[in-house]
């Protein structure tokens, strides 16, 4: 199991973002080139990522 989120969405990036927690990697998927960003797992991240799945269809 990873110790780290891979984050494809730029919604749910600033939404995290918003929350204080910063990325430690930045990357470009080899076959999509789309952009992702790494962040550390955590508890914190975890009730956010939550949040943000309760929330993401009225924001």
């Amino acid at each position: 199991m990873s110790n780290y989120f891979y984050c494809y969405s730029k919604k749910l990036f600033h939404f995290i973002k918003a929350f204080g927690i910063n990325y430690i990697f930045i990357g470009v998927h080899n076959t999509t080139k789309t952009k992702y960003y790494i962040f550390p797992k955590s508890e914190k991240l975890d009730k956010i990522i939550f949040l943000y799945n309760k929330v993401k269809h009225s924001i």
